[in-house]
């Protein structure tokens, strides 16, 4: 296949595969949601690329892994759904103890806080790669060439999403009264603490 031909193929696929993730409305997208709606659009775009830069590390590391990443992975999935549930429900609990600690707390967070702590919270959620590994082994990928530009792929596409989630939920933020924005903020870590508790009871099954 000429190369041109396949590094779009890879491009466009990737493309596909981080719309396809990152669409899935999970923990850390209710996360960006909220933090969008109370810190505004500037603090949720920057949770929204954070999301989207990890996603994209995530697909360069499944591109360049190729099927040995989903084999890797594969019969351990109980234990990337428990490990999971314990990131994630550290994070709900984190969450609602500074809520608690701080209930004035909520405003326009610094951009790059917000931006490294989406990186970091959607880095140690290993169902992302898990998603990402068993795409990228569904593909022939044409040498690191196809690699990187399904990676890249990846990354817009996931970006774009969340670029448009974050927008749009700052736009219905900026009606809300603060204290209906305290209870959206402890409404969206025990939704994220709901969705650990089913994953570990999943993983544990």
């Amino acid at each position: 296949m000429d190369i041109s031909v396949a590094m779009t193929t890879a491009l466009v696929a990737g493309l596909g595969a981080g719309l396809a993730v990152a669409v899935q409305v999970g923990a850390v997208s209710l996360l960006v949601v909220e933090t969008a709606m109370n810190g505004g659009s500037r603090a949720g775009v920057a949770a929204g690329m954070g999301v989207a830069t990890a996603d994209l590390g995530f697909a360069a590391v499944a591109a360049a892994a190729g099927g040995a990443a989903s084999a890797a992975l594969s019969g351990y999935e109980d234990e990337i759904r428990l490990c999971a549930a314990v990131a994630l429900a550290a994070i709900a609990l984190h969450g609602l103890a500074r809520l608690r600690a701080e209930p004035d707390a909520l405003g326009s967070p610094p951009a790059a806080g917000v931006y490294r702590r989406f990186v970091a919270m959607t880095a140690v959620n290993p169902l992302t790669i898990a998603s990402f590994a068993a795409i990228a082994a569904s593909l022939s990928l044409e040498g690191p060439a196809g690699a990187v530009a399904f990676a890249v792929g990846a990354g817009l596409g996931s970006a774009a999403w969340h670029l448009v989630l974050p927008l749009g939920a700052a736009r219905a933020g900026a009606w809300m009264t603060p204290p209906r924005r305290r209870a959206l903020a402890a409404a969206g870590r025990v939704a994220v603490l709901a969705i650990a508790a089913h994953l570990a009871l999943s993983g544990a099954g």
